[in-house]
């Protein structure tokens, strides 16, 4: 039995239930309903249970985004996610709702950001990418919107992280062993690597992207394996590649395939060409 603690929206209500709280969404279940009202079952469309943290940031967001853009993001979100058979966590849901949301403002602002990996995040998650793409579609249609492409990468890398619970639990680990490889970079090449710029972002955002792979045993494994012609064209990118191969191997107890070896080797040697420092 879940009682309403809060409303946040005609649609949106924080609950309680069995000394825990949750946001739940259901068609009309905050219009006319008080505090501590029992919430019919037959009304109850989702359930969101958070983190503590998270349990409020996502209340404030939900207050802050017009009522009729949050149902109709949730419903389409929804729909796509069932469609291809896609269970996203509670965060995450909530999080692809807040930044579409934001990244309709921006576009009507005159805001546009560019993102470069794009078509790697194309190749790296094509489940994720094919559902971004259809929910990015959707949008561009219901909302008579011209979001620019970019946006299917970046609302790619939520619902990456949104499909791997493990991942929330080692972030911070990620976020430490990205900015140890990164010194390996560093070491070797002997650069600054400065977050303002392009070459150390897009480095940077690979890198995590990669131990998000590790962590959650998802790592590339094409049939076709190109190791050897990359060893020989780029051996300075291959030897630090190696050096990294070893840090997270040893760090995270999982050996490194061959196909990331190559895309992680491809991607070092884009920072050499970009840094002109090297």
């Amino acid at each position: 039995m879940y009682r309403i603690k809060k409303i946040l929206n005609n649609n949106v209500v924080q609950a309680t239930h069995n000394f825990q709280e949750y946001i739940v969404v259901g068609l009309g279940i905050g219009f006319n309903s008080k505090p501590l009202q029992q919430i019919p079952n037959e009304k109850i469309e989702k359930i969101f249970e958070l983190k503590r943290e998270d349990y409020y940031k996502s209340s404030q967001l939900i207050e802050e985004i017009p009522e009729d853009v949050f149902m109709k993001l949730y419903r389409l979100i929804k729909e796509e996610s069932e469609l291809l058979s896609l269970t996203l966590g509670s965060h995450a849901f909530l999080t692809i709702i807040d930044h579409i949301n934001f990244a309709m403002q921006r576009h009507r602002d005159g805001q546009e950001i560019r993102n470069l990996l794009i078509y790697d995040l194309k190749i790296l998650y094509p489940e994720e990418f094919r559902f971004s793409e259809k929910v990015f579609q959707r949008i561009n249609k219901e909302f008579a919107i011209n979001l620019p492409f970019d946006e299917v990468g970046f609302l790619t890398v939520h619902v990456v992280n949104g499909l791997n619970d493990n991942l929330n639990n080692q972030s911070t680990i990620v976020i430490d062993a990205v900015f140890d490889l990164l010194n390996i970079i560093r070491d070797t090449y002997l650069i600054a690597l400065k977050p303002e710029e392009l070459a150390t972002q897009r480095i940077m955002v690979h890198l995590k992207m990669l131990l998000h792979r590790v962590v959650s045993k998802e790592q590339i494994d094409f049939d076709e394996i190109v190791l050897k012609n990359v060893m020989t064209d780029f051996p300075k990118a291959y030897g630090v590649a190696n050096s990294i191969r070893l840090y997270i191997e040893k760090r995270f107890d999982t050996p490194l395939k061959s196909q990331e070896m190559v895309y992680l080797t491809i991607h070092i040697h884009r920072l050499e060409l970009m840094s002109t420092s090297i």
